[in-house]
């Protein structure tokens, strides 16, 4: 892919999810969901050989932190306010079983393979480089900045509803980041945190996380 370029297979997906949820709505969330999951997977699996930044590993620190990221995730949540909040959405007021077990599939599935590749892809192999220079392929990964770290966290957190929650966990994945210099264990940090969280809903029945 051209160097000018090199931006496209990082932004598209994460540009596609966004526009999806523009148009997301509990009434309509039943098919939008899984056309959203459907369509940003197709498009990370279109630009896979772009990602060499995703070098598949194991590691423990990457699960201990994406518990703990959870784990503060669900602790603080009673005690701040939220932005966007609304209504939220039962998937267990569905009459058809089919369609409830097709939506809690997609939504499991979106949750911890397709977002965390997303996002991690989005967040911390391209912007928090691109801050430090515009031909980010050159940055090495783990370089930090002040700026690149204050404003990847800062937006990370603004894009969540539980904002101060996202700030928090924006924080401790680019500690992540930096401390092990890759990006797929961000990647696991983050599938493990959302997989988690998927454990906590379904177990309690605690909708307004999803």
């Amino acid at each position: 892919m051209m160097k000018s370029k090199a931006w496209l297979p990082y932004v598209v997906p994460m540009a596609i999810y966004s526009a999806f949820l523009l148009v997301q709505t509990n009434a309509n969330l039943l098919w939008v969901y899984p056309a959203k999951v459907i369509a940003v997977a197709v498009a990370l699996i279109y630009f896979r050989k772009e990602y060499e930044e995703l070098r598949p590993g194991f590691s423990l620190l990457a699960v201990i932190v994406g518990l703990v990221a959870i784990a503060i995730w669900i602790g603080i949540d009673p005690y701040y306010p939220k932005h966007g909040s609304g209504a939220v959405f039962d998937p267990t007021i569905l009459s058809s079983l089919a369609q409830r077990n097709m939506f809690l599939t997609f939504r499991v599935l979106g949750a911890v393979i397709v977002v965390p590749v997303m996002e991690e892809l989005f967040w911390r192999a391209f912007l928090i480089r691109w801050l430090v220079k515009e031909d980010f392929k050159s940055v090495p990964v783990g370089t930090f900045t002040g700026l690149s770290f204050v404003v990847t966290v800062a937006l990370f957190g603004a894009e969540h509803n539980e904002w101060l929650a996202g700030l928090v966990c924006g924080a401790l994945y680019n500690w992540l980041y930096y401390k092990r210099k890759d990006v797929f264990s961000c990647v696991i940090a983050h599938a493990v945190s959302n997989a988690a969280l998927a454990a906590w809903v379904l177990s309690r029945g605690d909708w307004k996380f999803w």
